[in-house]
């Protein structure tokens, strides 16, 4: 029987893959552009990812000029970026400065010992550093926060990076980064390797607690007989560094950070002692030198946390600062008032 269409009923299935593919070729611009648009928000989404825990670039372009010394002026009294970074043979050879204090938080005593070493050590920061419209700063301290960050890319896209004590390098890059502009130590903290732990062009800033600091030193750079005694832990007694990327750091910048941020007074009773960590006399010198200030790897556990480990390269805990001159819990207030007036930025949780 003929239909009434007057078409075979067969021929149905056989348009329908004809029409499909008719459809798909009118379709086909549509589905591009739905796919397109559907890879920009995965690429966007990973992005925002990524720059959601880092942000760090936004402020490549954008530099505060100002903004640090305006800040710093409100937690800092007399607050002045006119004081040296480092100590240089002028200031203590044709004119005698005299100084209050003794070490740490003046050269009183020492200025025998200084004149030889300053005689063989530089003090100006490189012209890669001083010619820089900004400078962009990132502080990085050793704690256990950095474990496992994956910040050494972001870290290493700062103009200077300040490194402090033995803390290593090489094996937490990932974390830590690999550049270093400047490291900050004193003996008994130096790395026994300058060289394994650094760029070739890092400044290596003796920080000096004590007079004996001055004659290790001295002793290391001009290749005279060791000095043994006066250290807590003994120091490394063959420290292979270039003279000329070596610096005295100015004992001001102690000072400041003592008096101005700690409240510590400048003469203190023998069996009291307290003194800054070498962490937030970093932070203080970049305060005075920088235009932005980043902080990574600040912050120790809570106290109440016997077992969490307090560095991210060594299994030591809390119980080692137990006996240490520093007051970890008045720097901490110190740090998250800095925090608070924006004057540091934490690219870690502290």
């Amino acid at each position: 029987m003929v239909s009434g269409s007057g078409c075979d009923e067969s021929s149905g299935p056989r348009l329908m893959p004809a029409l499909l593919i008719k459809m798909i070729n009118k379709s086909r611009g549509k589905i591009l552009g739905v796919l397109a648009l559907f890879l920009v928000m995965v690429w966007y989404s990973i992005y925002r990812e990524d720059s959601f825990y880092f942000p760090v670039q936004e402020n490549k372009t954008v530099c505060p000029i100002g903004e640090v010394e305006r800040k710093a002026a409100q937690l800092i009294g007399n607050y002045t970026r006119d004081r040296p970074l480092f100590l240089q043979l002028k200031d203590y050879f044709w004119v005698r400065t005299p100084s209050l204090y003794e070490l740490p938080y003046g050269i009183k005593g020492s200025e025998d010992v200084l004149l030889r070493l300053l005689s063989v050590t530089s003090y100006s920061l490189p012209e890669s550093i001083q010619s820089l419209k900004c400078r962009r700063c990132v502080v990085v301290g050793n704690g256990h926060r950095l474990r496992n960050s994956s910040m050494g890319d972001t870290i290493n896209t700062y103009d200077v990076v300040i490194r402090l004590n033995n803390a290593p390098v090489h094996g937490y890059e990932q974390d830590v980064g690999s550049k270093t502009t400047m490291r900050l130590f004193y003996p008994e903290s130096a790395h026994f390797d300058p060289q394994a732990e650094n760029n070739p062009n890092t400044l290596l800033v003796l920080v000096p607690f004590k007079p004996v600091d001055f004659q290790w030193m001295e002793a290391i750079l001009s290749d005279r007989k060791r000095v043994r005694k006066g250290f807590w832990k003994q120091p490394p007694l063959i420290w292979d560094a270039n003279p000329e990327q070596v610096r005295i750091l100015n004992p001001y910048y102690m000072e400041v950070t003592a008096a101005k941020l700690l409240s510590l007074p400048m003469k203190q009773p023998r069996k009291v002692k307290q003194k800054p960590t070498t962490g937030l006399l970093a932070i203080t010198l970049a305060l005075h030198f920088c235009d932005l200030v980043h902080i990574a790897g600040f912050g120790y556990p809570d106290s109440a946390n016997k077992k969490q480990t307090i560095h991210y390269y060594e299994q030591i805990t809390l119980k080692s600062m137990a006996a240490s001159e520093h007051n970890i819990s008045h720097e901490a207030v110190a740090i998250k008032r800095m925090l608070e007036l924006g004057l540091v930025k934490n690219l870690t949780y502290f």
